[in-house]
């Protein structure tokens, strides 16, 4: 697991995304593969593409779902692995 305060973003200039129905879809323009957040992932999102922190998206999940804060932050763990390829760190 990487630092709690380590800044998360998007890959912004290699990704285009929309919200369809009930998720995102993105494109990796560096890779013409198609990608697809859904669920509570779809809440987090907005934060990954204006950058943040691991416990700013754990937050979220806190605040938004009724879930404990052990499997949100499992769950977390589990999104941000999914989502490696499209992420980048500072």
């Amino acid at each position: 697991m990487e630092p709690v305060g380590q800044q998360l973003a998007v890959r912004a200039e290699d990704l285009a995304w929309n919200e369809v129905d009930d998720q995102v879809v993105v494109l990796d323009t560096t890779t013409s593969t198609y990608h697809a957040v859904s669920g509570a992932g779809v809440a987090l999102w907005p934060l990954l593409v204006e950058g943040t922190t691991r416990a700013d998206l754990l937050e979220r999940l806190t605040s938004t779902f009724d879930v404990p804060a052990e499997r949100a932050a499992a769950d977390l763990e589990a999104f941000l692995a999914s989502c490696a390829p499209l992420l980048r760190t500072a």
